[in-house]
């Protein structure tokens, strides 16, 4: 028998508010990089990047900066890694790669964070409706000292847990379970949303629950959560 959920844990970024990838795909087009060119960068040096690295608190933002401008511009680097990408997506490898960048690491980050600042106004309203209901809601963020959607989410909750506070981040499984034990639940009772496929993966190798949130289809998540709470949930299916 499955156990049945008390807790629901979101991400901020793509889940709560909107995605920073709009930025960076907006950004790509600017400069003429093929599609995903930014995000496989940023996503090449696994846990040991100049991003990820600020996500945890080990650098200052003008460390930041310059180490992730100089990352984001490693052409042969970030070529050889795009086209591992092009090859695990069975996308044409014959395609012509950037033999130099201008991607201005501060411009890029200035504009995720602009984006960020935009509420998905149905999430908020389900974080409320949940603990209307009687269930623990967290936020489980990779985020930045000093971000602002911290301060200005964090009265919705009943446990925020930040990277840049705990120095881990997703899809690290220390930093989901440090979710669950201020939720007083184990995984398997925890409902999880994101919108990263590692990131979901990781909380349900964990064994909680997981809905993996899409840009522009965020209305869809909401009426997946409603669903599995009603079939899974804790607490009375008479309010759902």
């Amino acid at each position: 028998m499955e156990d049945t959920i008390k807790a629901v844990i979101f991400d901020v970024g793509g889940v709560l508010v909107k995605s920073p990838f709009i930025a960076i795909s907006a950004y790509e087009r600017e400069l003429g990089l093929p599609g995903n060119y930014i995000n496989v960068s940023l996503s090449r040096h696994g846990a040991d990047g100049a991003f990820q690295r600020y996500e945890r608190g080990e650098l200052s933002y003008g460390e930041f900066v310059d180490q992730w401008t100089e990352e984001l511009n490693d052409t042969e680097a970030n070529n050889l890694a795009y086209h591992k990408y092009l090859q695990r997506h069975e996308l044409d490898t014959r395609m012509v790669l950037p033999q130099q960048t201008r991607v201005n690491g501060e411009t890029l980050f200035a504009g995720m964070m602009a984006v960020a600042e935009t509420p998905n106004e149905c999430m908020v309203e389900l974080v409320r409706w949940l603990k209307a209901c009687g269930y623990r809601v967290a936020a489980l963020t990779n985020n930045f000292r000093d971000a602002g959607d911290s301060d200005k989410l964090k009265p919705l909750f009943d446990v925020f847990v930040e990277s840049a506070v705990e120095g881990l981040r997703k899809p690290d499984p220390r930093f989901y379970l440090q979710a669950c034990n201020r939720l007083e639940v184990s995984p398997y009772e925890a409902l999880f949303l994101d919108d990263i496929p590692v990131n979901v993966r990781a909380a349900k190798e964990l064994g909680m629950e997981v809905i993996r949130v899409e840009i522009g289809r965020e209305t869809l998540a909401v009426d997946k959560v409603k669903r599995i709470l009603r079939a899974r949930g804790a607490y009375s299916s008479a309010k759902i």
